[in-house]
């Protein structure tokens, strides 16, 4: 048994020693593959290759459709099973030598998340860092809580800032989050965020079907969407339902009473790691369903009658295409000094709940005439800047710079 456990830890340290060579080995090769001709093509990727979704989804679509010639590099974890459109070629997100070359020839890249610290860009590339947060109340990178971060995501980060040719903003506040969070001083785009364009310009009854029928619901079925953040404390502690505690069978009975017809409750955890677990299985019934395993959270906002969260920035693109939406926190004050955020609550358009007794009530209570008025407010104070064509706008750029207009990016205002 010791001799077991003993190999099982050099296994894993050798592993780790394989890959850290392998991530350090790539530097050498970004120069290595400077002598190669740069080629037509767009890599693009997503939460480390986790999912297919969130901005680099909408606009590699859009570019698909304005050329369908053009190579198209998805940067895929091989480890997570999804859908992804066949245009796309694939390479392993891990796959560093090859991820190496694919990066180092291509003229565009583009990403909704941090880069890793041994990536390199060379002249001529054109690297745009779409994020995905938008107006968010959780405090992101170089601003969360002191000591949260670890050293290399401090890397990552400072990478991500000195590789950037532009970051793609939605709002005033977002901007400052970004000179502030990334320490960057480059240029900031605010045209809004293409994951958005869709809540402003989509039929939402079609996706309200679409869901319907996914799920095999009645067609007059109303749904209530409940969308949590993600919790760093879940690494550590492991899972804790307590910030989840909702009682939603009489969330249910008081959506019917209340808001009257049939409702249906859609839960959708984040992260991956609870969607599974033994703690959350009893919650469902045929009027309470996972929906953990949809593959676009745009598209389940667009479907759904209200919304609810903690601290998601969900709840503002629930918002935009005029959702009602709640929030329940039972671990702000914990939430936090551990990550860190950009607002209190009651500085928020959305009436929040410390409880299931506060929640009901909210419901209870909701006057959607007051909470439109407040958003509008919210809108102003944050300069939110949604226009329904910032897909277009993005994809005009990065066609123009692959055909060789580069100047196209001197003329984008910068958003100081």
């Amino acid at each position: 048994m010791i001799l077991k456990l003993f190999l099982k830890k050099i296994k894993k340290i050798v592993a780790e020693y394989s890959r850290y060579f392998r991530y350090i080995s790539c530097i050498p090769l970004y120069y290595l593959f400077r002598l190669l001709p740069l080629q037509n093509k767009v890599v693009a990727s997503s939460f480390r290759g986790k999912k297919y979704l969130d901005n680099p989804k909408y606009i590699i679509e859009a570019l698909y459709n304005m050329n369908p010639d053009l190579d198209i590099v998805w940067l895929k974890n091989k480890e997570y099973n999804y859908n992804y459109p066949s245009f796309l070629r694939t390479v392993h997100f891990y796959s560093y030598w090859r991820k190496t070359f694919e990066l180092a020839t291509a003229k565009v890249w583009i990403d909704a998340n941090r880069i890793e610290g041994n990536i390199r860009k060379r002249k001529g590339q054109l690297f745009i860092e779409t994020w995905h947060g938008g107006l968010g109340i959780k405090k992101i990178q170089l601003d969360v809580a002191s000591g949260a971060l670890k050293l290399w995501e401090i890397k990552e980060i400072k990478n991500t800032s000195k590789l950037a040719d532009l970051f793609i903003s939605n709002s005033g506040f977002l901007t400052q989050v970004y000179r502030s969070a990334f320490k960057y001083e480059g240029k900031v785009w605010n045209c809004g965020y293409p994951k958005s364009d869709i809540l402003l310009k989509a039929n939402q009854f079609i996706y309200l079907k679409k869901i319907r029928d996914f799920y095999n619901l009645e067609e007059n079925i109303k749904i209530f969407l409940y969308a949590p953040t993600f919790r760093k404390s879940l690494k550590t502690t492991g899972f804790d339902f307590t910030p989840y505690d909702i009682d939603f069978h009489k969330l249910h009975k008081e959506l019917e009473s209340t808001w009257k017809g049939k409702w249906a409750i859609l839960v959708r955890w984040h992260p991956s790691m609870i969607r599974e677990t033994e703690h959350i299985q009893h919650i469902y019934d045929e009027n309470i369903l996972n929906a953990s395993h949809y593959p676009d959270t745009q598209e389940l906002i667009l479907g759904c009658d209200a919304f609810l969260s903690d601290y998601s920035s969900a709840l503002f693109d629930a918002a935009l295409c005029g959702k009602p939406c709640f929030i329940f926190a039972v671990d702000f004050d914990d939430y936090k000094k551990e990550q860190g955020v950009y607002y209190n609550l009651n500085e928020l358009p959305f009436s929040y709940a410390e409880n299931n007794e506060q929640l009901l009530k909210n419901i209870k209570l909701f006057n959607n005439d007051s909470y439109q008025n407040s958003w509008d407010e919210f809108k102003k104070k944050t300069r939110l800047n949604e226009t329904g064509h910032a897909t277009e706008d993005i994809v005009q750029l990065v066609d123009d710079f692959i055909h060789g207009k580069t100047s196209a990016l001197k003329l984008i205002q910068d958003d100081r």
